[in-house]
């Protein structure tokens, strides 16, 4: 694992952290709200799950040290 970087975002992860299917106690606040704001955009249909990815992806490498914390919970390594 490199530091400063994050998981590529064909791993599944990405979408379980979106719907929901993962359980975790987000350390950052941001991540946190992003991530269930897009499971209420998805579930009323705004923006599908691949855009979600995409759009939380690009987020997370934009601020991929803030993040580490909980990938390294979530996706343990990459």
């Amino acid at each position: 694992m490199t530091n400063l970087t994050i998981p590529p975002k064909s791993r599944p992860e990405w979408a379980k952290m979106i719907n929901g299917t993962i359980v975790h106690d987000y350390k950052n606040y941001v991540l946190q709200t992003r991530t269930y704001q897009m499971q209420k955009d998805i579930a009323s249909g705004k923006i599908k799950i691949e855009q979600a990815i995409d759009e939380l992806y690009e987020l997370c490498s934009k601020y991929s040290l803030a993040v580490q914390k909980d990938f390294q919970q979530i996706f343990k390594t990459w």
